[in-house]
């Protein structure tokens, strides 16, 4: 074979590369030489998504050379500040864009943050209330008692629930609870309603059943809410410095989603086996519930993708999202959407 025209089956494979890079987004990071630690700061047992801990259980942590250490805060937003506070660096959370933002608008001077794999596209809250309470519609809350942690994602989107509804917020008490007691409060009747992610619902209905209730909910997905944009969230000095962790981090965890997605049993075998505690049936259901309302996954579906395709941002959902987020969240800052989360770890669907 000549020179010439081995040189031009290289050119021809270099620009191949180049176009399949430029069209799914997807660069493959090279791989850990060695073993690398990373804390995953993971924003509340009862809210957090079960593929961390079954990432670790299924050695697909391992497998990308990431040894994890799990740290468990309150709520998703205390747990993206762990992030941005994290002195090494070499962190992630299961967090959103939205709290990227809120990060950066109220101290200017934090270490930026940035998505490296989509997770939530649903807006992940609801707000749940007995049906003997008598509510039935929105406008029915006004004079109710609602739980909801203080500072946390789900009180922020409450609030503008209330807004968006016409229901002025001296209207409502908003009590703060704990995500750890919002169920026993609701079932022993010291509130009306309690807010939190939707897949909390399901583990509700088991109990209420069992004491004769039965439980109604507002799914802020059904009312036009903006979704936070859930995103695999890392320090950007990781991208930058150590691309090949930031990428064993996204793949890892886009993975371990998959593995949930296609295996929710074995999943939420892995998530209990770590959380002495929890209940199956409990968190199996809530993980159902969370995989349609909260991820819009169907699982008969999901296995006909590749696993890295549910980690892809799509750039118009986020360039559309933003601007509500901004307006109802009064950010005051401006961002330009390609700051705030990263393809290059993922392939496009």
């Amino acid at each position: 074979m000549s020179r010439a025209l081995t040189a031009g089956i290289v050119v021809v494979v270099i620009i191949i590369g180049v176009a399949l890079a430029y069209r799914t987004g997807f660069s493959s990071p090279s791989t850990l030489s060695s073993t690398v630690t990373v804390t995953d700061y993971v924003g509340g047992i009862t809210s957090s998504a079960p593929q961390d801990f079954a990432g670790d259980a299924e050695g697909i942590f391992a497998r990308h050379n990431l040894k994890v250490n799990f740290v468990t805060l309150e709520g998703t937003s205390q747990a993206v500040q762990a992030v941005a506070a994290d002195r090494r660096g070499f962190a992630f959370t299961q967090g959103d864009l939205l709290d990227e933002m809120l990060l950066a608008d109220k101290n200017p001077s934090a270490p930026a943050l940035i998505g490296v794999a989509a997770t939530e596209p649903r807006n992940p809250v609801a707000l749940i209330f007995l049906v003997s309470s008598g509510i039935k519609r929105p406008a029915d809350l006004a004079g109710k008692t609602i739980g909801v942690p203080t500072g946390s994602l789900s009180e922020q989107y409450l609030d503008i629930f209330l807004q968006k509804q016409g229901i002025a917020k001296d209207k409502v008490t908003v009590q703060n609870i704990g995500f750890a007691a919002l169920h026993p409060a609701l079932l022993q009747k010291r509130v009306d309603a309690i807010c939190e992610f939707a897949r909390g619902l399901a583990s509700l209905n088991i109990v209420a059943q069992q004491q004769g209730q039965r439980v109604g909910s507002f799914l802020f997905g059904d009312y036009q809410m903006p979704s936070p944009l859930g995103a695999v969230v890392v320090p950007k000095s990781l991208v930058d410095k150590d691309p090949a962790v930031a990428g064993a981090v996204a793949t890892a965890l886009t993975e371990a989603l998959y593995f949930c997605a296609t295996k929710p049993e074995q999943c939420t075998k892995d998530f209990v086996a770590k959380n002495p505690g929890r209940d199956y049936d409990q968190t199996l259901a809530e993980w159902k519930i969370a995989l349609k309302a909260q991820y819009g996954l169907d699982t008969a579906k999901i296995q006909k993708v590749r696993p890295l395709q549910l980690g892809w941002f799509d750039p118009n959902l986020v360039a559309t999202t933003l601007p509500e987020l901004q307006t109802l969240f009064k950010i005051n800052r401006t961002f330009d959407p390609i700051t705030l989360y990263t393809n290059q770890f993922v392939e496009r669907p």
